[in-house]
């Protein structure tokens, strides 16, 4: 088990590509790309990427999009070995902060329909269902569930 105060959420760059790669594969059955990784670590303009690190490792991670009011979490996991002791918190909250920040009122994302311990771990967090994306998911194909978190004095007008 591991110390909250040994885990540094930290931005991440392209330095930490293989780690981030290794991870996705062992965390989705319908991993994101290399190269899709390494857009979102170099194109910039709103790209909000932060890793967990102990020591030099990467324990986890996670990617969104920053525009004007609302922030869309893209891709979260943290290594199998590290989950349920709170790295997964702290890489949302770094986002909803960063959001908040930016003068953020909402985030959004989609997950596995039958992704149970994601979507139980985001309603803990305030996020509710507002839709359902049919096939969004390959490998195996299923549908998304569109969750929603509205930041404490935001608005979804």
């Amino acid at each position: 088990m591991t110390s909250p105060s040994t885990v540094r959420i930290v931005p991440l760059t392209a330095a930490h590509l293989d780690q981030i790669v290794a991870l996705e594969q062992r965390s989705f059955s319908d991993p994101w790309t290399r190269n899709m990784f390494w857009m979102e670590l170099t194109v910039g303009g709103g790209t909000y990427s932060r890793g967990a690190l102990v020591g030099d490792r990467v324990i986890g991670y996670l990617f969104a999009v920053l525009v004007e009011d609302e922030a869309h979490l893209g891709n979260l996991a943290v290594d199998p070995g590290y989950r349920r002791q709170g790295v997964a918190q702290r890489l949302l909250d770094d986002l909803i902060a960063a959001s908040r920040g930016q003068g953020g009122c909402l985030v959004t994302l989609e997950v596995r329909e039958s992704n149970a311990e994601a979507r139980k771990f985001y309603a803990r967090n305030g996020f509710i269902d507002v839709a359902i994306r049919k096939s969004y998911y390959r490998s195996p194909v299923e549908d998304a569930i569109v969750m929603l978190f509205t930041l404490p004095g935001g608005s979804i007008a």
